[in-house]
């Protein structure tokens, strides 16, 4: 048996978040912002945080707490997580807070729903009738519908142990992108890649050349270009971001920024760098078939140099704000003066054994990749199929 309810009906509250900007601390009381809801938990790797004042002045409505389910309502809408217990933050700009009524489902269940095609497509139907512009507002969203069904404890441990597979995978793929960048770190900046003897290159005696455009030392027989020497640049896509909004598809689709959507179609195969060209410097990697916006450059290396090229741009991440963007209002990406940019290029034995190890950790993390996207497929095909009865749990 089904009961179809609104959210407004299934939850004690839905509160708003404050709509100004904090003065952000690095570090202090978290502040949940969109970009933190990731697969259906709290990511705070990467994040922002306020002061005890703040805090206070953030939480006036409601102080969030352990099985409260942050909703995110903009870039992308529907982004969503539980808070953990005892994890004290606040709430960023655009996102909801929504305190479950535990009398008619669990945090864990609603979360499963939230997430699940069913309300995506509530969400993407809200949007096709021109009800929102940039975000999902209260009344759209207190409206949406939850079918809350009798073994909804069976279907929510489901998604959960689906979820925390995820989760793993996830971490798996941080951890092997540490590895991977470590070992470019340790070769090719330190120069202390082993030699024929096994032992670190530059420390036990290796023959450093000086390099006049460098204005340092590099271990002999290695050369210097320019990034625009080595790589190639990948057609210009003409589908535009919001074409990939809200949509389910095969392949990713790559953005100027840190959002990934998926789309039916691909525009390019292989192992890709993409950057943001717009607002901020984004770089990403993946290996496969894959698609992206009009905002987003996509390049590749030259002679097997893919993986080489990702690693040296994250290397001077941090520096693309500064020394590669330019213009009044939005900043672009300077393009000409990021093709005038020094690399060094190993000699073809070194690269060689790094690719070895490279392709092996970025071949795995794509494969990743497309694994969460099939288990997210199962826990959204399930959903329906358990509400109309078709499939059940065996008792």
């Amino acid at each position: 048996m089904v009961r179809f309810l609104t959210l407004q009906e299934v939850c004690e509250k839905i509160v708003d978040c404050p709509h100004e900007t904090p003065k952000w601390l690095k570090k202090g009381i978290p502040v949940i912002r969109n970009f933190n809801l990731i697969d259906g938990r709290i990511d705070f790797s990467d994040g922002y945080y306020v002061d005890e004042d703040t805090y206070m002045k953030r939480t006036k409505r409601e102080i969030p707490r352990g099985g409260d389910i942050v909703f995110s309502r903009e870039a992308p809408i529907g982004n969503c997580a539980i808070i953990p217990n005892d994890f004290k933050c606040c709430l960023g700009q655009r996102i909801v807070l929504l305190r479950v009524n535990k009398n008619i489902c669990s945090s864990e269940y609603l979360l499963t729903v939230l997430l699940s095609d069913y309300v995506k497509k509530q969400i993407e139907q809200v949007s096709k009738r021109g009800s929102i512009v940039s975000n999902f507002n209260i009344g759209d969203l207190g409206n949406l519908v939850i079918p809350i069904l009798e073994n909804q404890e069976k279907i929510a441990d489901l998604s959960t142990i689906i979820l925390n597979k995820i989760i793993l995978n996830n971490k798996v793929s941080k951890e092997l992108e540490s590895i991977v960048k470590t070992i470019y770190d340790y070769w090719f900046l330190q120069y202390e890649f082993q030699n024929e003897e096994g032992k670190p290159y530059k420390s036990t005696g290796g023959k450093m050349v000086y390099n006049e455009k460098l204005k340092k030392e590099i271990p002999e027989g290695w050369k210097v270009t320019t990034i625009g020497k080595i790589i190639i640049e990948r057609q210009k896509s003409s589908i535009k971001v919001g074409q990939a909004k809200n949509k389910l598809g095969k392949y990713p689709f790559f953005t100027s920024g840190s959002e990934i959507y998926e789309m039916n179609e691909f525009l390019i195969d292989g192992r890709n760098c993409f950057l943001s060209t717009g607002g901020k410097g984004y770089v990403q990697y993946y290996v496969g078939k894959s698609s992206y916006s009009t905002d987003t450059w996509v390049i590749s290396g030259i002679n097997d140099l893919e993986d080489y090229l990702y690693l040296f741009i994250k290397s001077i991440e941090n520096m693309l704000d500064n020394k590669y963007f330019a213009g009044t209002g939005l900043q672009h990406l300077q393009k000409d003066l990021f093709k005038d940019t020094h690399i060094v290029i190993p000699s073809d034995e070194i690269l060689k054994r790094f690719n070895k190890i490279s392709n092996t950790i970025f071949n795995k993390i794509s494969r990743i990749y497309k694994e969460n996207k099939e288990l997210q497929k199962l826990r959204d095909f399930l959903l329906p199929l358990l509400m109309n009865g078709q499939v059940g749990f065996k008792s």
